[in-house]
């Protein structure tokens, strides 16, 4: 029985609670968007497809960043031997190939998002999560992908709608992650990993970052604007009040000197509370802001509660010394591996 809890808490960890609900709120906000009809079977699908190939990315970009674990965070289920590679790959694959089934059953579009979606998950792990900003773009796309496999599942597509929420969310999710590369500075440069903080330094990863968000809000309110008559103040406010949250967690990130690890991921736990709600904003839009509240508040106290029971094991391990600012001397690279 303990082994069995140990497998079973390693997988959950894997699982990454707290961005889970994340990725089907955006889908759903993508088939409120859409101005075909929305039935129970089709938004079900807009949401529950992208979450899976959320958990599959998960499984997928722990096995991929396994060595780089090894180095910087030993304590994470794969280097610490709780999850077998093999099975974080099996479990990875099992999930795209269900996205892959699930998405054919919904049509072309479905099926080409979804394979655009799979190819840019394994693209940022196999080779641009360790080349600077083009990683940070890719792994961004996933977010602008579930909004338009979300609107696919309710054709026909309301482009003129979609477009700047499209953007909003590409632009958002490459600010989130830029964000996460900012606490992992010196693990990333001990594994070799060009990202835009290791090569430029975090006071410029942390200004890029800035602009990608101020740039989310301008398309954002964008899309407010185009949105119809009944709906668009509510949404304007409800985005000024993400934009408070938002600007609050990336703004610190540009004070002088060097930025200390848990600065970065208390900013990044912001972030992923603030995209909750901007997803819900977006998915009022279509689907009237009742069902949007009553949907974002349980799923944001789940997340809450979860980042603050895993997310700092997680990052750092249970009982580890307080990390190092970013840029300080990074950990030695173990013996026989390579990592040019």
């Amino acid at each position: 029985m303990s082994r069995l809890r140990t497998r079973a808490t390693a997988h959950l960890q894997t699982w990454r609670l707290y961005t889970l609900w994340y990725v089907g709120f955006v889908g759903l906000a993508g088939a409120g968007l859409s101005p075909g009809r929305h039935e129970g079977v089709r938004l079900v699908a807009a949401w529950a497809v992208p979450t899976l190939g959320w958990l599959g990315g998960h499984y997928l970009s722990d096995y991929f960043d396994r060595d780089l674990d090894a180095i910087a965070k030993p304590h994470r289920p794969i280097p610490s031997g709780r999850l077998l590679a093999r099975t974080a790959l099996a479990c990875g694959v099992l999930a795209m190939a269900a996205v892959a089934v699930l998405a054919v059953l919904t049509g072309w579009r479905t099926s080409l998002i979804a394979v655009l979606a799979v190819a840019a998950v394994l693209a940022y792990g196999l080779r641009l999560k360790a080349a600077g900003i083009a990683g940070n773009l890719v792994r961004g796309a996933l977010g602008a992908l579930a909004l338009l496999y979300g609107a696919a599942c309710v054709p026909p597509f309301g482009w003129s709608q979609l477009l700047p929420f499209v953007a909003a969310f590409w632009l958002h999710d490459t600010c989130s992650n830029l964000v996460g590369t900012l606490r992992d500075v010196d693990g990333d440069r001990a594994g070799g990993y060009r990202t835009l903080p290791v090569t430029h330094g975090t006071g410029t990863g942390a200004r890029v970052a800035l602009g990608l968000y101020l740039a989310t809000l301008a398309a954002a309110g964008w899309g407010g604007l185009a949105a119809p008559a009944g709906r668009t103040g509510w949404f304007l406010l409800a985005l000024a009040g993400v934009a408070a949250v938002g600007l609050s967690a990336v703004l610190p990130l540009l004070r002088a000197g060097e930025l200390a690890a848990r600065d970065a991921l208390r900013a990044h736990e912001l972030l992923v509370l603030e995209r909750m709600c901007l997803a819900a904003a977006v998915l009022g839009l279509g689907l009237g802001a009742l069902p949007a509240v009553l949907l974002l508040v349980p799923a944001l106290a789940l997340t809450w509660w979860s980042q603050r029971m895993l997310r700092s094991w997680y990052e750092f391990g249970a009982g580890r010394p307080h990390p190092e600012p970013a840029g300080a001397t990074p950990p030695s690279v173990p013996k026989g591996n390579s990592y040019a």
